[in-house]
């Protein structure tokens, strides 16, 4: 049997979790049993890599951006309907809404003959106005329907969906957001990386890697570096990433007095080094699916502090490797943040459980097996 013709379909290759994923998947796919295109609009971080792993199967899609544009969302559906056609595409496998909503009316319009959707996080969440909501419900309704398959990251995804009347219970699957655990838990612990970057670096280190964008809530991350600062001296704050709320997140610093405490590193593509020196990670989203974070910087033994929202609590285990407080809060993530630096038994308590906590379902194989076997099993149905 000739090798199965898969798209696999994003947004933009932006660093992030669901990019990583699909690049992964497109890379680590059997060959001899997968045909694995990856597909992306223009301007991504991970291009240049994902040109130089996957070479000609990485392919760049025209007019596929992040915001809404309604002649390029057309031409984007168009160009795709007719990649599909032409490559005689088996399965389709989008990531990401945009991707989601184009990659699955392609499909569709294609009549490709399986398709599938990764859910990293619902479109709609609970910081939405009502009409906003209501109307992401009812798309989301629509897609499940012309979706053979939902892969969701965190059960409660799959929950919400359900609960939300989007899709059938027998067609969704937990597929784990994979990172690489090898790398990640062979890390050592070092501020050396830091200090490169922050040489006057103090005695201890909350940090967080994520995109400055308004669902991470990078202003409620500034505030509560304040209310800490406030309280004492011997802690810095970091922030590796980058995106559109950088500047609001530096002014809000400099007005609340901690500019020079808070240090903005930007998108760092290895950030491995700069989380192992972290005493503790920050992380207040007013939304997620499972952040791949999670299991990155647990794996180094960073106990966790971050909103108890949609997967965290699968992963973050209250009191056993870090804490959860609900969104906006930052007086209570003050709190715990203070009760792991000031409490340095604690800190390591957390610290080596978290290591232990970190199953192999993160793993690239693990997220690769179950991927494969959903592709495979359209083989077993048609052939």
């Amino acid at each position: 049997m000739p090798p199965i013709k898969i798209a696999v379909i994003i947004t933009r290759l932006d660093l992030g979790g669901a990019q990583e994923v699909a690049l992964r998947t497109v890379a680590g796919l059997d060959p001899a049993r997968f045909d694995a295109r990856l597909l992306a609009g223009p301007g991504g971080q991970l291009d240049a890599e994902a040109r130089e792993t996957l070479g000609k199967r990485f392919v760049t899609v025209p007019f596929l951006t992040h915001p809404v544009a309604p002649l390029r969302d057309l031409a984007a559906l168009a160009w795709l309907w007719n990649y599909l056609v032409r490559e005689r595409v088996r399965v389709v496998h989008t990531h990401s809404s945009k991707a989601g909503l184009l990659g699955r009316l392609a499909a569709f319009l294609a009549r490709t003959p399986k398709v599938l959707h990764t859910v990293h996080g619902w479109s709609f969440n609970d910081f939405q106005s009502g009409p906003a909501f209501t109307g992401l419900v009812l798309l989301e309704r629509r897609l499940a329907r012309i979706s053979d398959h939902l892969l969701v990251v965190a059960a409660s995804l799959r929950d919400k969906g359900l609960l939300l009347g989007v899709g059938r219970a027998d067609r969704y699957t937990i597929v784990r957001a994979a990172v690489d655990l090898p790398a990640w838990s062979r890390t050592p612990r070092s501020r050396a990386a830091l200090k490169k970057q922050v040489p006057k670096l103090r005695p201890k280190v909350v940090g967080v890697i994520a995109n400055l964008k308004h669902q991470k809530a990078p202003l409620d991350f500034v505030r509560i570096a304040a209310l800490v600062c406030r309280r004492r001296r011997d802690v810095d704050f970091v922030y590796v990433g980058d995106g559109p709320l950088r500047a609001e997140a530096e002014a809000l610093a400099l007005s609340l007095g901690v500019r020079e405490r808070l240090h903005f590193l930007g998108w760092q593509r290895s950030p491995r080094g700069l989380a192992a020196g972290f005493d503790v990670f920050l992380l207040p989203s007013l939304h997620e699916g499972l952040p791949c974070v999670f299991p990155q910087v647990l794996s180094l033994g960073v106990p966790v502090v971050a909103s108890q929202v949609d997967g965290a609590a699968e992963i973050v285990k209250e009191g056993v490797n870090g804490f959860l407080c609900q969104p906006r809060d930052c007086g209570a993530f003050a709190d715990r943040v203070g009760t792991l630096l000031d409490r340095p038994a604690l800190r390591r308590r957390l610290s080596a459980a978290a290591k232990r906590s970190v199953g192999q379902d993160f793993s690239y194989p693990a997220m690769l097996e179950k991927s494969g076997a959903i592709y495979a099993s359209w083989a077993s149905q048609n052939s």
